[in-house]
């Protein structure tokens, strides 16, 4: 647990090689710290700190309203001082991207590299909406239309019903990876993070981020931006539109959907970029 300069604490945990490379890890909406632990053992080979956070209103960390993705880089700041780490990578998954590129574009000098994974895609611009699939698009309107509905079902989906089970199973190319009793086991814990503060505001926070604007110019992050993206994953339209408006970015394409990083071959290839390499 870590306090941060406004008193509030932040639950944090470490992942990897302990006197490796350092890199902050952000996770998904409907996730926690414990989503870095899929990237432990890449870490390990690897030779990277991976430091995973939990943001306000999650697993320990105290909830804040009215928060923003560009006040997060005064988190990240806190943290990075409170390790006694000077530069790292920056990464995260779906809104744990927005972040990553929030922290990137507000201190550039502590960012060595940003990764986003299947990041959400900034939809308040219409070119980068425009971008996205029609089903994209239609998720990202119900998100902004009816943020209780859709917050609403995000708790549901930690514990589906079997008729829920089975039709995620038919329409979600993640789902497979689910098979596996311990990684279901893990994010089940991970997802379970979420639901200790449900009074917290944390979802409706982070879904009125997602379809917001996001504070910063997101084609204009200085630092080297490597995207990746799931093949199957609904923001692949815009990450290769996206790779090529930024002055340093570029995008790696690797298999799955939104959540593909429960694969160890993904997770590893994540880890690979957080550590630059090629």
């Amino acid at each position: 647990m870590i306090t941060l300069r406004d008193g509030r604490n932040v639950q944090v945990q470490e992942y990897g090689d302990p006197a490796g490379s350092p890199a902050l890890w952000f996770h998904g909406a409907m996730s926690s710290r414990l989503e870095g632990g899929f990237f432990d053992a890449a870490a390990h080979e690897l030779g990277v700190r991976l430091v995973a956070l939990d943001r306000p209103g999650v697993g320990g960390s105290d909830p804040l309203a009215g928060r923003s993705a560009t006040d997060y880089a005064l988190d990240a700041t806190d943290v990075l001082d409170a390790l006694g780490i000077d530069r790292a990578a920056v990464g995260g998954q779906s809104n744990g991207g927005m972040y990553a590129m929030a922290v990137a574009s507000q201190i550039p000098d502590r960012v060595v590299r940003a990764v986003p994974y299947n990041p959400t895609t900034p939809v308040a611009d219409r070119a980068a909406k425009a971008a996205l699939s029609r089903g994209a698009r239609m998720s990202y309107s119900v998100m902004a239309r009816k943020p209780e509905m859709v917050t609403k079902q995000a708790v549901r989906s930690s514990t589906p019903g079997r008729l829920a089970a089975a039709l995620a199973r038919r329409t979600n190319p993640d789902m497979r990876l689910l098979d596996d009793p311990a990684t279901a086991a893990a994010w089940a814990a991970n997802t379970g993070e979420v639901l200790k503060q449900l009074d917290s505001g944390y979802l409706a926070g982070e879904i009125d981020l997602a379809v917001g604007r996001w504070g910063f110019d997101h084609r204009a992050v200085q630092v080297p931006v490597v995207l990746v993206s799931g093949e199957k994953d609904g923001g692949l339209g815009y990450a290769k539109v996206w790779a090529n408006e930024l002055p340093d970015g570029r995008l790696v394409v690797v298999p799955h959907g939104h959540i593909g990083m429960l694969d160890p071959a993904v997770a590893h290839r994540i880890v690979e970029l957080l550590a630059g390499r090629p």
